[in-house]
């Protein structure tokens, strides 16, 4: 990894709150993708769940289920909203009608 400024986490995820405050998911992902970077974790999960959040909000429903699914591996736990929200999105989101 090799970033030219290191942000802190705390910084970058209360700036990302702030935009989805605002509606502004896709400048919110982008903060996001930069804190996943380089972390296969998603940092237990949660980073991953909040992609899926801004995900559903900008209505990109198989980004959002696969997000949601990310995060509910990497801590079942704990992502217990995110597990719920990936089996709600599995009952809308298929591919049945791209297979037939």
């Amino acid at each position: 990894m090799n970033r030219t400024k290191k942000y802190d986490f705390n910084t970058l995820e209360q700036r990302a709150h702030e935009l989805i405050c605002n509606e502004k998911y896709e400048d919110a992902l982008r903060i996001y993708f930069y804190m996943a970077d380089g972390d296969p974790s998603l940092d237990a999960g949660y980073l991953g769940e909040k992609i899926a959040i801004c995900y559903e909000k900008l209505g990109e429903v198989y980004a959002a289920k696969y997000w949601y699914g990310r995060a509910a591996e990497e801590n079942p736990e704990v992502r217990l909203s995110a597990a719920a929200a990936y089996e709600r999105l599995g009952k809308i989101v298929t591919i049945d009608d791209l297979l037939s």
